[in-house]
């Protein structure tokens, strides 16, 4: 279980593709959470944040919250794609609220997120 918080500080995402990738690599996890609330995170690596995230093999529980970065949502089918590859993931909880996801965007990460199996709680 990994339980990090990272609220008010200057992350720009340009490492988060890499930071994704480090916890991909924890082959037993099974519960993380993530908080970037208030960053300057934007759409640059979310994309590659998600693919490292799936990396998780048993990864069941995921909650993570981007409220108030910058995003828009240009990456979210890839970050819901890289998500959904948990193949024992059951509850997801994300958070974008404060940013500038549009509807078209949201539509593609319904796409990506859609191939979770056994996702129970959303």
């Amino acid at each position: 279980s990994i339980d990090l918080d990272f609220q008010g500080n200057q992350i720009t995402g340009k490492a988060l593709g890499r930071f994704g990738d480090g916890i991909g690599r924890c082959g037993k996890l099974t519960k993380l959470k993530l908080d970037f609330w208030h960053n300057k995170i934007t759409d640059l690596a979310l994309g590659r944040f998600g693919e490292g995230i799936g990396q998780c093999a048993f990864l069941t529980s995921f909650a993570v919250s981007f409220s108030g970065n910058i995003i828009i949502g240009e990456t979210l089918k890839q970050f819901g794609a890289g998500v959904a590859r948990c193949a024992q993931l059951t509850s997801l909880h994300l958070n974008f609220t404060g940013n500038q996801v549009t509807d078209q965007t949201l539509g593609q990460f319904a796409e990506g997120i859609a191939r979770c199996a056994k996702l129970a709680t959303l």
